[in-house]
């Protein structure tokens, strides 16, 4: 990807839960930043004197002047360049794990969406708050690494089966199908079980359909979780694919928007 524009751009990523800001130049990210609030976008482009503002997201409530000085990257592209940025690969799937999760196929400078599924850290923040009466994510992780998801997970083997077509006989056959733990750590380990599974097999089938499976790059605030990342590798070893965690995946879109922006430039620059 091109990146002959200098200067720096500001990038904004307003998400349903977070909104991400990042300053990006030639030699990548310079700073990134996260606030849970979703309205504090004067404060922080007054920071950086620089016209090029890109911004990604939802725009509803945005100031009529601030929506006259930036430029809307749609999220669907800044997924797919952020996490090829970040990963460098020219071709790959973007697994961006927000609120929900989105997938997309990047390849030629082009971003499309795949598919998605609305499980992610929406999920794990709700069902750990019903279930486990938590709602901090870190303490949530910490407490899974601890735990045995199979403790409340049906698993092959619970069916009389020592495997099931390539499924081991510790696989999830059901979640949540059979209660024999009601500590907390086991109930965390199931939480993040299912949406790691769920999220990992949908991504390899969309990897495998694009003939893409050893390039999966895991994007988003979840992605750090490290009980994620085990389900994650897991999943990978029973459907043959290849899940890559690149640095700073929780700024893969706000990243993108701004990467997108200076490939748009270039684009532009050279066919004038």
């Amino acid at each position: 990807m091109t990146q002959n524009l200098n200067t720096p751009i500001i990038g904004i990523d307003r998400g349903a839960s977070f909104t991400d800001f990042a300053v990006v130049d030639s030699d990548g990210l310079r700073e990134i930043s996260s606030i849970e609030k979703r309205d504090s976008y004067e404060r922080l482009i007054t920071k950086y004197q620089t016209r090029h503002i890109v911004f990604s997201g939802s725009a509803n409530g945005m100031p009529a002047s601030m929506k006259n000085t930036i430029t809307i990257i749609a999220e669907i592209d800044a997924i797919g360049f952020g996490g090829a940025a970040l990963a460098a690969c020219n071709e790959c799937v973007v697994v961006s794990m927000g609120t929900g999760s989105a997938i997309v196929h990047f390849s030629d400078n082009t971003a499309e969406h795949l598919g998605g599924s609305g499980v992610g850290g929406g999920t794990i923040k709700g069902l750990s708050a019903l279930i486990c009466g938590l709602d901090n994510p870190s303490q949530v992780e910490a407490l899974a690494l601890k735990g045995n998801a199979s403790k409340l997970n049906l698993t092959i083997s619970d069916l009389g089966y020592e495997q099931i077509s390539f499924l081991g006989a510790d696989m999830t056959a059901s979640n949540f199908a059979a209660i024999k733990s009601k500590k907390v750590e086991d109930q965390a380990a199931a939480i993040l079980n299912l949406v790691g599974e769920t999220v990992g097999i949908i991504a390899s089938v969309c990897a495998r359909s694009v003939n893409c499976r050893d390039h999966i790059v895991m994007v988003g605030k979840v992605a750090e979780n490290r009980f994620i990342r085990q389900v994650l590798i897991l999943v990978g070893k029973l459907y043959r694919t290849t899940f890559i965690f690149p640095e700073n995946p929780g700024y893969a879109t706000v990243y993108g928007a701004a990467v997108k922006y200076r490939y748009d430039m270039n684009k532009k620059a050279n066919i004038e």
